[in-house]
């Protein structure tokens, strides 16, 4: 009887043992995105170049097609 049921919960003790490695990577994944989602916040934010050519600004807009 302790045979089968030695049988029987090795696989499960096996399957929890890579659900939490699973997890604790995933946890650890988690935590490097937000790292490097911190660090682009703290990056300095670059402005677009100025429009200030001597040309009309009819040519920075496209026309409706027919």
């Amino acid at each position: 009887m302790s045979d089968q049921i030695a049988k029987l919960t090795a696989p499960l003790v096996e399957s929890e043992r890579r659900r939490v490695a699973e997890q604790e990577s995933m946890s650890e994944t988690v935590k490097q995105i937000k790292e490097q989602v911190m660090n682009l916040a703290r990056r300095p934010t670059t402005s677009a170049p100025d429009d200030t050519n001597d040309e009309s600004d009819e040519d920075d807009y496209v026309d409706l097609t027919p």
